[in-house]
C-alpha cells in the first residue's frame, strides 16, 4: 500500500497511533490505581516519541493488521479485509499494531515479536528511527484498546466482542513494561 493515496486517508479516528492521547483522559476511568499506573506508562511512553514521527516514512497503512483479518489460502496470506482503520500513518505504525494484537497470544511475546519482525524486515527494512519508535507504539496500541474497552463498557457492557482481549493486553502491557524497550529491542537483533 506504500504507493497509495487518497484524500480521505488524510483521517483520524479512535485508533490512529499518531492519535493515541486523545485517550489518555480515560485513565481516569480505571479503578485500580496499578492499572491506571501501567496506562500511564504506556502513554508517556508514546508521549515521548513526539516529533521522531514526522520524520518517519508515512504511507496508507491497513491499522488492523491481525490474524482474524488475514485472508491466507495454503498457509500464505493473500489478502486483507476490514480497511476501517486503514489511514495515511507512519508505515511502522502497521508493524506496531500486528504485534500488539499477536504477541497476546503467547505467553512469552519477544519470539513471536522477533519471529514476525524478522519476515517484515525481509520485505521492508526498519531504520533505525523506527526500530526507536516501535515499543512505544505497541504499547500504546495496547494502551488504546484497553481504554477504548472502557468506553464501550458504557455503552454496552454485554458486547462480549468488545472485551475479548482486555485480559491478554493487561498480561502484555505489563510484561512489556518489566522487559522495557532495551531488552525488547535485542531480541529483534
Amino acid at each position: 500500500m506504500k504507493d497509495f493515496g487518497h484524500p480521505a486517508a488524510h483521517r483520524d479516528h479512535r485508533w490512529n497511533l499518531v492519535t493515541a492521547g486523545q485517550h489518555e483522559k480515560t485513565v481516569r476511568q480505571f479503578g485500580d490505581r496499578e492499572q491506571r499506573t501501567l496506562l500511564a506508562w504506556a502513554y508517556a511512553g508514546w508521549g515521548g516519541v513526539g516529533g521522531r514521527l514526522d520524520r518517519l516514512q508515512w504511507q496508507f497503512i491497513h491499522g488492523d493488521a491481525h490474524d482474524e483479518n488475514w485472508m491466507v489460502d495454503d498457509g500464505q496470506i493473500t489478502g486483507l479485509i476490514d480497511f476501517g482503520d486503514s489511514c495515511h500513518n507512519p508505515a511502522v505504525c502497521d508493524l506496531a499494531i500486528c504485534l500488539a494484537y499477536l504477541m497476546m497470544r503467547g505467553r512469552d511475546p519477544l519470539p513471536i515479536a522477533a519471529a514476525v519482525s524478522e519476515g517484515y524486515q525481509q520485505v521492508r527494512a526498519l531504520s533505525t528511527d523506527e526500530l526507536a519508535v516501535l515499543f512505544p507504539l505497541i504499547c500504546a496500541r495496547l494502551a488504546v484498546s484497553l481504554c477504548v474497552s472502557r468506553e464501550r463498557r458504557a455503552i454496552d457492557p454485554s458486547n462480549p466482542n468488545w472485551f475479548v482481549s482486555e485480559r491478554p493486553a493487561w498480561r502484555l502491557l505489563g510484561q512489556l513494561q518489566a522487559l522495557g524497550p532495551g531488552k525488547f529491542l535485542k531480541s529483534l537483533q
